[in-house]
């Protein structure tokens, strides 16, 4: 009995919180669609938590109807995070933080404590999550990800090339220049590659959509097959997904092939200028006059304290430990660094090169 209170009340706050999380992201949102989409994720999750009220009522068992200080003070710090990272990355951090959702109520529909309306119940909650995380992969806006990983780019790449420099040529002004140059030249390359790889997915997600809709009119059979196999290999149960399937034939192309909202444009100006944002970090020290060893010292301690912050972001945004991928990428980048500095050194000895 002790079990089954925990798991009904745990599950009921959980809900409730996701609802309050989602509810609050939807009203800050200022992109019609994004909105819309939390709007709806609020919704479904405030559905949960009343299959959970229920339960509990049923139970005799007494629910809070609204958060405790603990939770309100997590659903503020995530809103706060909102404006300060974006949604995408707040999501990302938000989905860390909980189990996973499809895996515990096909476990939970499964145990002999539910009556067999709950178990169906809770069967349906199940594909309520994994459209959820189907959403969730779809709402993400991309921006600030595309930002922080121009940043990376920028940043090893010409720490690097001016850790080079240095190490040949000991006028700070000309190493400047030198980083400024292929900082530029990456920029443009790394922004039109942008705009390249972005028309050509959503010219293929275009065609994709288009060839779907042809098969639904021919054989909607097969499209309901494809729903059964996204929804099974999500982990829904195979009897239950081909329930669900044949009721989404009709949005088919929404789940297996939805629309790339991204504008190639605006993808190759938020590469380019993120880029140039990391490639000016490792510059800066010679830009200001710093010159030798303490130039390249002081390169290296800014780009190494950007690249660790950079890598953590890139950690949260890529589901795993932020430290550990913070120092993975500012010790790769620093080992490149002293790399190229050395073999710059080397060819202003053997070539008796001195600027």
């Amino acid at each position: 009995m002790v079990k089954l209170k925990n798991i009904i009340l745990e599950s009921y706050e959980e809900e409730l919180f996701d609802y309050e999380v989602y509810r609050k992201l939807a009203e800050k949102e200022r992109n019609t669609e994004l909105k819309k989409t939390l709007s709806k994720l609020a919704e479904m999750e405030k559905k949960h938590s009343e299959f959970w009220r229920e339960i509990a009522e049923k139970r005799g068992l007494e629910v809070r109807e609204k958060l405790g200080i603990l939770n309100k003070i997590k659903v503020n710090f995530y809103t706060l995070l909102r404006k300060i990272l974006g949604l995408d990355i707040t999501i990302k951090v938000l989905e860390s933080s909980e189990e996973d959702d499809i895996e515990k109520y096909r476990k939970l529909s499964e145990m002999e404590i539910f009556s067999s309306d709950e178990k169906q119940r809770l069967r349906d909650i199940m594909v309520d999550e994994a459209v959820h995380e189907k959403v969730l992969g779809n709402v993400e806006a991309k921006s600030v990800g595309d930002f922080v990983y121009g940043i990376s780019d920028g940043l090893v790449e010409v720490l690097a090339a001016v850790s080079g420099l240095s190490g040949a040529i000991s006028s700070p002004l000309f190493v400047a220049v030198g980083g400024l140059i292929v900082g530029v030249s990456g920029t443009l390359s790394m922004a039109i590659g942008a705009y390249l790889s972005t028309k050509s997915e959503k010219d293929v997600k275009i065609q994709e959509r288009k060839r779907l809709e042809f098969e639904k009119n021919v054989d909607q059979h097969s499209v309901q097959l494809r729903l059964v196999n996204f929804f099974t290999e999500l982990g829904v149960n195979l009897n239950l997904a081909k329930k669900v399937s044949s009721s989404l034939v009709n949005v088919a192309e929404d789940i297996l092939y939805p629309e790339v909202k991204e504008d190639p444009v605006k993808s190759a100006l938020i590469t380019g200028l993120s880029y140039i944002t990391g490639a000016i970090i490792p510059i800066l020290p010679y830009l200001v006059g710093l010159s030798g060893l303490t130039g390249v010292i002081t390169s290296y301690v800014v780009a190494g304290i950007s690249t660790f912050i950079v890598g953590s972001i890139i950690g949260i945004l890529s589901g795993i430990s932020p430290f550990k991928k913070g120092a993975q990428m500012a010790s790769l980048a620093l080992l490149a660094a002293l790399g190229t500095h050395a073999l710059g050194y080397l060819a202003s000895r053997l070539l008796n090169v001195s600027i």
